[in-house]
């Protein structure tokens, strides 16, 4: 559940210490336009490279400033297609924490124009579907640079909100199981290209 909101006016936490170690946090914050200006003092407060964030409830056209550009950060959101003020989840990275790569859903097909990804065809989806299950803004996947063991290696992390099942709507049912499906199928992609793969869920 959403931890409790920090008082306004509070000085902002230190910054991590730098080194090899880096700290994941997940939080639903139901809604974060209410959190407004203090997104830079409440981030600052929870002490982490990299800050997953679930049921963020906002849309494009609704992103303001103060919200998408946090100085310290980079973010990256994914936004409900078709309803506003639902889902929607967003990742921020501080500057020593920037990713390789950035992706809005699971399938790539946001991005992909070509069609559907190759490893998506395993699971039998269509297009039609995948666009569909990447249309409610519930998954950001980043790549990561990290030292560990005085090696290098790719930390894939998948921020995703994941939809509930309503038991009055059998429709909402098969989405979440398919939407597992996805989820299941692009966590075993990634997993064969290689790296440690994190995945923060709510």
């Amino acid at each position: 559940p959403p931890g409790p909101a920090l008082p306004p006016g509070l000085p902002p936490g230190p910054a991590p210490p730098p080194g090899p170690g880096l700290r994941l946090v997940c939080w639903n914050v139901n809604g974060i336009r209410a959190r407004g200006k203090r997104i830079f003092s409440l981030l600052q407060k929870l002490e982490a490279e990299i800050i997953c964030l679930q049921e963020t409830k906002v849309t494009r056209d609704l992103l303001d400033e103060p919200i998408a550009i946090v100085e310290g950060f980079n973010s990256y959101f994914s936004y409900s297609r078709g309803r506003s003020g639902y889902s929607g989840v967003a990742t921020f990275c501080r500057d020593s924490a920037v990713p390789l790569s950035a992706e809005e859903g699971l399938s790539g097909i946001l991005a992909n124009q070509s069609g559907t990804p190759a490893w998506c065809t395993l699971g039998g989806f269509s297009d039609e579907e995948l666009k569909a299950l990447d249309g409610e803004g519930r998954a950001v996947i980043t790549k990561h640079r990290i030292r560990r063991c005085e090696q290098e290696e790719i930390l894939t992390v998948i921020n995703v909100y994941c939809p509930r099942a309503d038991p009055d709507r059998e429709d909402r049912s098969h989405f979440k199981l398919r939407f597992y499906q996805l989820l299941q199928a692009r966590a075993q992609a990634l997993l064969q290209d290689g790296g440690i793969e994190q995945i923060a869920s709510y």
